[in-house]
Formats: C-alpha cells, sequence, structure tokens
C-alpha cells in the first residue's frame, strides 16, 4: 500500500513539468523556425537516443536530419552541429555569439567557478588568462625550453618498452599494453613540466601514482548532473551520491595541487621571487607563482585559486588527449600494415644510425606528419568539443537559434563529412599530400584543438610530445600482433569518456631494432 501511495505521488509530481514542457516547446516552436531533429520524449527528451558512445550517436542522427540538428537533452535545448560547413558558420563567422562556455555543474567545479582558461565566460577576465597563456604559459619558446625533459621522458619509455620486451622466458611472446605505458609518459612528462618532478620512479614508466585520480576527473568531466538537464531536480544528484563523488575528487586534486604549490614554494631560496631565479628552466608553476598576488594582495595578476584552475586545463587537455592521440595512430597502423611500413621506413632513414629520433629530425618527418593528421581526422581523442551557448538569437543555415542554447560541435562528424573529405571511412595519409589542410584552426574538416577565440592554446606543446614518442616507437621497435591475431582481428572500439581511448587495450610484441 506504502510503495503504491509513493508510486502515485510521483507520478503527480512528474505531471506538471511533463505539460509545462509540451508547452513551453509548443510556444517555442511557434516562435522560431528551429533546426529539424528527433521527436523528443516527455521530460527526457532525447537522452534516450545517446546510446553508449553519444558521439557515434550523434553522427547517426545528423546523416538524417543533416548538421544542423536540434536535441533535448532533458529540459535542455542542445544544438549539434556535424558539418564543416556549419561548423565554420560557429567557429569563424559567427564566433562572437558562440564564444561563450555552457555552465555545467561539472566544468563549474573543476574550474573553480569558471575562472580558468577553457571554461570561463567569454569575458575581460577570461581575454587577460588567455593573452597571459599565449605569452607566457604555451608560447613556442616555453615549449623549446622543455626539450631537454622531452628527451629524458622519451628515453625512460623506450627503455621500460625494451625492458618489459626483454622478459620473455623460453622463448614465449610477452606482449606490451602501449596504451597504459602512453598514459604513464604522457602524465610523468606534464607533471615534469609543472612541477619540476616525475610521479613514478627515475626510468620507470609502467603507472603513475596519481593516473587513476586523473581518470576519475576525466570521466566526470563528460557527465551530465541531473540539474543540468532538469532544473527542478538537482535533489537526483544528491540521492545517487553522485554529488558527492563530484566534491570528493575535485578536493583530491585541489589538495595535490596545493600540496605542490606549497613545496615550490618552500624550496626557493631564502625566499628569493621565483621569477628572479636564475634557473635555465623555468616550470608552469614557477611562472604562475610569479604572477601570484604579493602579500598585501597588490599588483595582482592571478589568484591562488586562478593558479589551480589553469593548472587543472594543463593536466586534462595535457595528458590523456596526447596518449589517446599515439595510441588511435598505433591503433591504425596495425591495421593498415603498408602505412606503418612507410612511416617505418621514413623514420629510419631520417634517423639513421642514431640512438633515438631527435627533436631536430621530425621536420623531416613528412610523411609520419601525415599520419597523425589523418589519426586526428578519424579517431580525433576528444570527439565533441566543449559546449558552447548561444549568447543571443542568431540564424545558421536558415534556422532560427534561441540564446542560451547549448551547442556541441562534433569534430568526429566534421571529420568524415563526405562533402568535405573524398571517401572519408578509408584511413589514407595520402590525402593530405600537397594539401593546406591542417589541425590549427583554419580548416573546418580538420579541428581536433577547436577553432575561433576558443582554440586550445596549448597545441604546439601537445604535438611536441606526440610527434617525438610516436616516431621514435616507430624507429626504436618493430611491432607485431600477437600470434593468431590479424590486422582484421583488431577492433577500432572505443570507450565513453571527455577523451575516447580504444575500448580493449591495444597489446602488441616489441622487437627491439638494430640502427646500426
Amino acid at each position: 500500500m506504502q510503495l503504491t501511495i509513493m508510486y502515485c505521488l510521483f507520478v503527480l509530481l512528474l505531471l506538471p513539468p511533463v505539460f509545462l514542457f509540451h508547452a513551453f516547446r509548443r510556444r517555442r516552436v511557434a516562435k522560431y523556425k528551429l533546426p529539424p531533429g528527433p521527436t523528443p520524449l516527455p521530460l527526457i527528451g532525447n537522452l534516450h537516443q545517446l546510446g553508449e558512445l553519444p558521439h557515434l550517436s550523434l553522427h547517426r542522427l545528423s546523416q538524417k536530419y543533416g548538421p544542423v540538428m536540434l536535441l533535448y537533452l532533458g529540459q535542455l535545448p542542445t544544438l549539434i552541429i556535424s558539418g564543416a560547413k556549419a561548423a565554420s558558420e560557429v567557429l569563424r563567422n559567427q564566433d562572437h555569439l558562440f564564444c561563450n562556455r555552457k555552465p555545467l555543474t561539472t566544468t563549474q567545479c573543476f574550474s573553480y567557478g569558471g575562472i580558468d582558461i577553457a571554461f570561463a565566460p567569454h569575458d575581460d577576465h577570461w581575454k587577460q588568462l588567455r593573452k597571459l597563456s599565449n605569452s607566457e604559459v604555451f608560447g613556442p619558446a616555453r615549449v623549446q625550453s622543455f626539450q631537454a625533459i622531452r628527451r629524458e621522458e622519451l628515453r625512460a619509455f623506450v627503455s621500460t618498452i625494451r625492458l618489459c620486451s626483454s622478459t620473455a622466458i623460453g622463448g614465449e611472446e610477452v606482449t606490451v599494453n602501449l596504451n597504459e605505458m602512453l598514459l604513464c609518459f604522457f602524465n610523468n612528462l606534464i607533471y615534469r613540466e609543472v612541477f619540476a618532478k616525475r610521479l613514478s620512479p627515475d626510468g620507470d614508466c609502467y603507472f603513475t601514482p596519481h593516473e587513476g585520480l586523473l581518470k576519475d576527473v576525466v570521466e566526470l568531466m563528460a557527465d551530465f548532473a541531473a540539474k543540468d538537464l532538469f532544473p527542478s531536480m538537482g535533489w537526483i544528484d544528491l540521492l545517487t551520491g553522485w554529488r558527492a563523488k563530484l566534491q570528493r575528487t575535485f578536493r583530491t586534486m585541489d589538495q595535490l595541487f596545493e600540496d605542490e604549490i606549497e613545496q615550490r614554494l618552500l624550496s626557493t631560496n631564502d625566499g628569493q621571487r621565483l621569477d628572479q631565479q636564475p634557473t635555465p628552466v623555468k616550470f608552469f608553476i614557477d611562472i604562475l607563482l610569479s604572477l601570484q598576488d604579493d602579500e598585501e594582495g597588490k599588483s595582482s595578476v592571478l589568484s591562488r585559486k586562478e593558479i589551480k584552475a589553469i593548472l587543472m586545463d594543463i593536466f586534462i587537455g595535457g595528458t590523456e588527449t596526447s596518449a589517446a592521440t599515439v595510441g588511435w595512430a598505433r591503433t591504425h597502423m596495425m591495421k593498415n600494415p603498408e602505412v606503418m611500413k612507410m612511416a617505418s621506413e621514413e623514420v629510419r632513414r631520417v634517423a639513421c644510425g642514431k640512438a633515438e629520433v631527435e627533436e631536430c629530425d621530425l621536420q623531416h618527418l613528412h610523411y609520419l606528419k601525415l599520419v597523425i593528421k589523418e589519426t586526428l581526422r578519424m579517431s580525433p581523442p576528444g570527439p565533441l568539443l566543449p559546449p558552447r551557448e548561444c549568447i543571443q538569437d542568431t540564424q545558421i543555415n536558415g534556422y532560427d537559434i534561441p540564446a542560451k542554447t547549448m551547442v556541441f560541435v562534433s569534430v568526429w562528424s566534421t571529420g568524415k563529412d563526405p562533402s568535405y573529405w573524398d571517401d572519408p571511412e578509408t584511413f589514407r595519409p595520402e590525402r593530405f599530400e600537397d594539401s593546406p589542410v591542417n589541425y590549427r584552426g583554419s580548416h573546418f574538416g580538420l579541428i581536433p584543438f577547436g577553432s575561433g577565440r576558443r582554440i586550445c592554446p596549448g597545441i604546439t606543446l601537445a604535438m611536441a610530445g606526440v610527434e617525438l614518442v610516436f616516431a621514435n616507437i616507430l624507429y626504436c621497435f618493430n611491432w607485431d600482433l600477437p600470434k593468431g591475431v590479424t590486422a582484421q582481428d583488431v577492433d577500432m572500439k572505443a570507450q565513453y569518456g571527455l577523451v575516447t581511448f580504444k575500448k580493449e587495450p591495444l597489446l602488441l610484441v616489441a622487437r627491439e631494432y638494430q640502427s646500426i
């Protein structure tokens, strides 16, 4: 009896929002010529159509409804941009109207209330941070200054693969989980560039102690809170424990930053200002702390919270995305042995006789760069750009876009737009031969880093690590699939998340290549 009463009460509570939703939607349809899209269900909208991998579901829906499509995620109207031409309208022609971020629960939490570079609203504060990041943090000179660190971490990475591959007993082959090692490599690399120390033991590249924490952050960043989708039902986040998990993960990450900042401050010589220390390399933490408020709060450029918010951007944007890019490139090569053969031959011709591929060699690796471009087109690590918000009423392709509409640009779909790409479902690096198309935001069929005002500022830093480690994977080892596994057996299924990794680990057999 009690259960029946509770069920009736629950239905009665849901009926008013359902009627309000339909009444509100009818008024919007009458007022606006909205983009096409699948019919939403009462209350949940189109949530049931997202599937296990939302970017794939959205891509299939766009093939039916077009490159400008409107969905309802719960009660949240959401515009999905899936074509290169439509993307250029949002990210270039009307970038001034779509440059704001949609404030969501997870992004607000991990951006310390929207005071970082990635998720801050488009205002004077954001413009100051962006200018600072371009000049002080991610500039070419800063990236170049970390060259020795990249070299040392690369040697630890190669040494770990070599050690793992040499532990075979009785001729039994040993497989390498390359994705795990790549995560470790980029975690250590970013941690050194930020805090001047690595996480793993010296020379080791198997695992980093904070790897699980970072994965939790990235997974949570891909989630919507019930409050975002159903504004009157935020209590669900408390009831399910999701809100507690979010806060617990944020506090752990925040404490990690706080501890590292305090240790860095204690390590300075007799309180000498970090920006006055005669060190050959200025680490990110030193740069940011040199811009922090003084003891009296004067000459303020960055607060402590802003410093931690920028650190969060660097770790979220610089580790898993880079590891996923190299992992997908390696996977595509195992599916396409002729591509692997051509790339390996080029690398070994350019770096012939050397112990490793050096950064000065990268400019000569023409085909390898084509492979990376094709990987970013076919398997972008972030298949959906972070959500934007329309600032005011506007139009795209003749459709009305109301203010406050959330906007997702599908990098996955623009990379497979048949009006932009010839034979888009085939992995063919040669398509970029003698082509001006690049991934720096000017060509809207290839926008893995975004475009416009909100383009990722860390492109140069990310690609420096990606190209170096990818080239050395090809140079130092011959790679084979385990016995009994063929190229056709290698699946391309991805796992859900803000960053999409291969769902099943890519296990390979590495045999050291003798260059001399």
